[in-house]
């Protein structure tokens, strides 16, 4: 199993309730002193969708190439963090490579290689949990709106969700000693 300060140069980026920072660390339970960045970004050729009767999106390829997600990149998480990434995502949400386009600069301490800076524009290559299971799980009747879960579902989600506190146990049962 690799070391927990094990940090794998490759970011993710994250398209639903992971964009929101307060579940990202629930998940992760990334150290406070962690080097972690993050930026605005998002993926070409994909859509996302309500998953029936949840607060959380799945985001599958789509039929227009010129449709776009937008979402969160993150640098800087460790492979145990990934670990726990994968655990809460489960078997319908795969973690993929993509190609991912930045928003803003990033720093070059957090590129792969170390040597530039990236600019606005900067495609590169990222980890996405593509959603994989069966399309009805979706409703693909309208898109997931992530101001919509912050202000209707995030607080009771975190906090009364036996599905979300499930997740977050069953992390914490294969990670910890």
């Amino acid at each position: 199993m690799p070391s927990s300060s094990t940090t794998n140069p490759l970011p993710c980026f994250f398209y639903g309730s992971l964009m929101e920072k307060k579940v990202l660390n629930a998940v992760t339970r990334t150290p406070a002193d962690a080097n972690l960045f993050s930026v605005q970004a998002s993926i070409q050729g994909y859509i996302r969708y309500p998953y029936h009767n949840q607060p959380f999106p799945g985001m599958i390829p789509s039929q227009n190439s010129q449709d776009v997600v937008e979402g969160l990149l993150v640098f800087g998480h460790s492979d145990i963090e990934r670990l726990r990434l994968d655990q809460f995502e489960g078997t319908e949400y795969p973690r993929t490579l993509c190609k991912v386009t930045v928003h803003a600069a990033v720093p070059a301490k957090h590129t792969l290689d170390k040597a530039a800076d990236l600019v606005p524009g900067t495609v590169l290559e990222a980890y996405v949990y593509v959603f994989v299971g069966p399309n009805e799980h979706l409703d693909m009747t309208r898109p997931w709106d992530y101001e919509a879960f912050k202000r209707e579902h995030l607080s009771s989600w975190m906090t009364e969700s036996p599905d979300f506190a499930t997740m977050i146990s069953r992390a914490d049962d294969i990670f910890e000693p």
